[in-house]
């Protein structure tokens, strides 16, 4: 039986791979082809995530409808990183209309006062009221035009059927196995024998399937408001958790207007605050200060260049970004271009800064990733966690459900600080570029800390130097931030770039080529002249690009 079931998975793939064009490498060789496709194509994190968003284009369905199946395709099959347990924000561009919109299901904290206790992160105690049932429903119901069961028809056969389990989810499932080995029904999911699922085993999660089938036929009120929140409730009533039915059936997805900014004459959309959309246009504004396609992408002083305004985006970002429900946060001061400039004039091109400190932005009278475009122009840039890896460590028992760990993301003062109902802030960043009003990109990336700096790389990259996607997504990334001495680095980072940095007195931290520290990207590019879509995915993960 398991190798007939195995056997369909592979044929799965072969049948999904027979409409995926494979472009010719380009002068730098990638590890992964670029794809190319005319009538439609989704990029995520996992080629069954991928396959599933496909099936929905092929059948007719636009990105929506593909970005909504595939993200609940992730919650089966990247269960190490997403989930019906977690959240995420979504920016999607609707042709017909001209409109780009975002949606927000960040998870929000317990109702109930916690501001005496210790959240850490792992168990009941660290888990946040989850969005992503409420946001994909959400985005179906308003921009879709397929119904809930078509769409989640794909993961419920995941779920049921098993997959393959993959190198990189083997090795999450054994660096996290001791937390998880203290959840019972987490356990009972990822190591049914008593040992860690290995890679070329078969995961399954049947729980999983049947609850995804009561949410495909009662819609999201079976979640927040029905039997599971019933079991929801009662397992963290019955382990010291804080979330109740009524935070469950208080909680609503947000959809917000998207933040907006310029960079060398293309248009930058991303998710707004409480995510990290914001930092990504403000970094790209002060590096529209400095001819980088002047010397090339990874030279001693544009690697410093682009350093140095990490640092200062991400100190504005932890003092200015939170829950906009909850604290006024200062978007056209932080988006202004004259404030780029000044913020900018601090960098010195020859010489790294010790401390970097907060601008002072003017107000004048606000972890994984899939894109997806279909045939009619739609994207979809989406974004979804569960915080670390296998989020609390925590399944809910019979709903093969697992849970963030979201409550570690607050900050002890300052705009991310803990209230009750509150979002807390993340770097996650789905964006969408344009020109001439023209959407053309959609992309975005996991990565915890890394992920607006691996975004504003990835900008560079595209609209600098023109790279071809793959190649834009597989160049080596770099990453520092204001709070950390060193600036870590992929070892393929050419040596005498490494050997100026460290003269000039960077302390590096060097990670292994494609890193899975660095993120896992997924984009979609688009040709405006002739309609083409090209898609790239990240070797750091299992991403996997289709199209037809």
């Amino acid at each position: 039986m398991a190798l007939r079931r195995r056997i369909a998975l592979s044929l799965l793939g072969i049948l999904a791979l027979a409409f995926v064009v494979a472009a010719p490498l380009s002068a730098a060789d990638t590890v992964k082809a670029e794809v190319s496709a005319r009538n439609g194509m989704v990029a995520s994190a996992q080629p069954l995530a991928s396959a599933a968003g496909l099936e929905i284009l092929m059948a007719g369905g636009n990105a929506v409808d593909a970005a909504v199946a595939s993200a609940f395709a992730l919650c089966v099959v990247e269960p190490n990183a997403t989930g019906l347990g977690g959240e995420g924000m979504m920016v999607v561009y609707l042709a017909g209309k001209d409109v780009t919109v975002a949606i927000d299901y960040r998870s929000t904290a317990p109702l109930a006062d916690m501001s005496k206790v210790k959240f850490g992160n792992e168990g009941h105690v660290a888990v946040a009221v989850p969005g992503t049932v409420a946001g994909l429903c959400l985005a179906l119901q308003k921009y879709g035009t397929m119904s809930l069961p078509q769409v989640m028809a794909p993961a419920i056969r995941y779920a049921r059927n098993g997959f393959i389990v993959s190198e990189t989810l083997a090795e999450t499932i054994a660096a996290r196995f001791d937390p998880i080995s203290k959840n019972d029904a987490l356990l009972a999911i990822v190591a049914p024998d008593g040992l860690p699922l290995q890679a070329g085993q078969l995961f399954k999660n049947p729980d999983l399937a049947v609850t995804l089938e009561k949410i495909a036929a009662g819609g999201p009120d079976v979640f927040y408001k029905g039997e599971i929140a019933d079991a929801i409730a009662a397992d963290m009533a019955k382990n010291g958790g804080y979330i109740t039915k009524a935070d469950l059936a208080a909680y609503r997805a947000i959809e917000r207007e998207p933040v907006r900014g310029t960079y060398r004459g293309y248009e930058i959309v991303s998710a707004p605050p409480p995510v990290g959309g914001l930092s990504v246009i403000e970094m790209l504004n002060m590096l529209e200060n400095f001819d980088l396609a002047s010397e090339p992408p990874l030279s001693p002083r544009n690697v410093h260049l682009m350093a140095e305004v990490m640092k200062r985006g991400f100190a504005d970002n932890s003092a200015y970004i939170g829950d906009p429900a909850f604290v006024s946060i200062p978007v056209r001061g932080l988006l202004d271009k004259d404030y780029a400039k000044s913020r900018a004039a601090e960098i010195d091109p020859g010489k790294i800064t010790g401390t970097v400190k907060a601008g002072t932005p003017v107000e004048h009278p606000s972890t994984t990733h899939l894109s997806v475009v279909d045939k009619e122009g739609n994207m979809v840039a989406l974004t979804q966690t569960i915080s670390g890896f296998w989020g609390a460590c925590v399944a809910v028992p019979g709903t093969g459900i697992i849970l963030n760990n979201e409550m570690q993301n607050w900050s002890s003062r300052g705009p991310n600080a803990y209230a009750p109902g509150k979002r807390m802030r993340t770097t996650i960043a789905p964006t969408i570029i344009a020109k001439n009003g023209r959407p053309f990109v959609t992309m975005g990336t996991p990565g915890a800390g890394r992920i607006i700096s691996t975004m504003v790389i990835l900008t560079v990259n595209l609209l600098d130097y023109h790279m071809g996607v793959q190649e834009a997504i597989e160049s080596p990334r770099f990453y520092a931030r204001d709070t950390e001495k060193d600036l870590s680095i992929e070892a393929r980072m050419p040596k005498e770039t490494q050997d100026w940095l460290k003269s000039i007195g960077y302390s590096l931290k060097v990670y292994p080529d494609f890193d899975l520290f660095f993120g896992g990207a997924q984009a979609i590019v688009v040709d405006l002249e002739t309609g083409s879509m090209y898609g790239g995915a990240d070797p750091r993960r299992d991403g996997a690009v289709f199209g037809f």
